[in-house]
This record gives structure tokens, sequence and C-alpha cells, in this order.
């Protein structure tokens, strides 16, 4: 029963992980001029718009559950580029707000694993794991959103550096793009990302 307690306790980290990783998004697309870049995709009768339930909920709890590294994604934050005052550098900017938001949970969550350890205070057992989890969640987050595949956050600074045929092509992957991804999760392709932040990251808190 504590096992699954401690899942559920997981799993809410990781889903607030995943909430402000979109929710910085957001900020930065208003910040930089598309204040309605959210409000486009939500709407009062539907508060859950921005959240996609593949990517979102069901496979970071699966991976969470098979002790698998978490990745995860929100639906795409679609922009209106005359709406931003220099569309390349904010393209970038706001495809960099999620990322850099697990980045900063990350460096939190280390500081405080840091800060107890340093006290003695760090905690055993469930409660130690889960702070180290949380710190690979946001880890795996942040780089695994820093790929150019749809529906990630680093495809939107991608699509807008393209045109033409390249565009055209971008465009007809997009709707296959979370295939990929489950593809890749399932044969293990991300490994190559996953396995190095997480020695990382296990060795500065040295374990």
């Amino acid at each position: 029963m504590k096992r699954y307690f401690f899942l559920g306790l997981n799993f809410i980290l990781v889903l607030l992980s995943i909430w402000l990783h979109d929710k910085f998004r957001v900020w930065m697309a208003g910040r930089l001029g598309d204040a309605d870049a959210a409000a486009r995709q939500r709407s009062a009768e539907n508060p859950f718009a921005r959240v996609d339930w593949i990517g979102s909920v069901l496979l970071p709890f699966y991976l969470l559950f098979r002790g698998l590294p978490v990745l995860g994604w929100t639906k795409p934050l679609e922009i209106e580029p005359e709406n931003l005052g220099r569309p390349y550098r904010d393209g970038l900017l706001i495809a960099a707000a999620g990322p850099a938001a697990n980045l900063l949970l990350a460096v939190m969550g280390i500081g405080l694993g840091l800060g107890l350890q340093a006290a003695g205070l760090f905690p055993s057992q469930q409660w130690g794991n889960l702070l180290v989890s949380f710190c690979l969640v946001n880890t795996n987050l942040m780089v695994f959103n820093l790929l150019p595949i749809p529906p990630l956050a680093a495809a939107m600074a991608a699509e807008v550096f393209l045109n033409g045929d390249a565009l055209s092509a971008f465009e007809d992957i997009k709707p296959y793009g979370f295939l990929l991804l489950l593809a890749g999760v399932y044969f293990n392709f991300f490994n190559f990302l996953t396995t190095p932040i997480t020695r990382l990251v296990m060795a500065i808190l040295g374990f």
C-alpha cells in the first residue's frame, strides 16, 4: 500500500512538472507579444484543452510505474509569428521556456537535496527517492523536449526557421510525431539522452 501512496505522490510531481513546463511557454508567448497563444487552444468548456492525454498523462504514468525514465509533453503551443516582434528569436525563446522551467525545478530539487545532505537531514528510503525522482524527472523532461520532433517544444522553434518544401515536409509529419516518440520510447531510443543525464544528477547528489 505504501508503494502506491508514493507512486501517487510521484505522479503528482510529474504532472506538476509538465504543467509548469507548459505554463512557462504560455507566459513567454504572452511576454513576447502573443498573449492569446494559449487562449486560442483553451475554452471555458474544456479546461484540459492544453493536456495531451498520451504525452502528459498515460505515457508518464506508464514509465513511472515501470521505473523507467519519465518523458512527456503537452499539446503544441500554436503561435502567430506576426504577433512577435522578432519571430526567429522569440520563437526560440518560447520553445526554450518549457525546458528552462524544468531546469529551474531540477536545480531547486538538487539544491534542496544537497542542503539536506549538508545538514545531515536527507530523508531515507521513499521520501529521499521521491526527491531524487523529482530531480530526474525534470532533467529528463528538459533534454527530451529539446528534440525537434512534433509535438515537443523544440519542434515549434524548428518550424519557425523552415520554409518552402522543408516546411511542407515538416507539416506532413506533424500529425505522426507522437507515433515517432512512442516508438522511440518502446525501442529505448532515448536512452542516449536519459542515461547520461541520470548519471550526472546522481553524481551531483552523491549517489
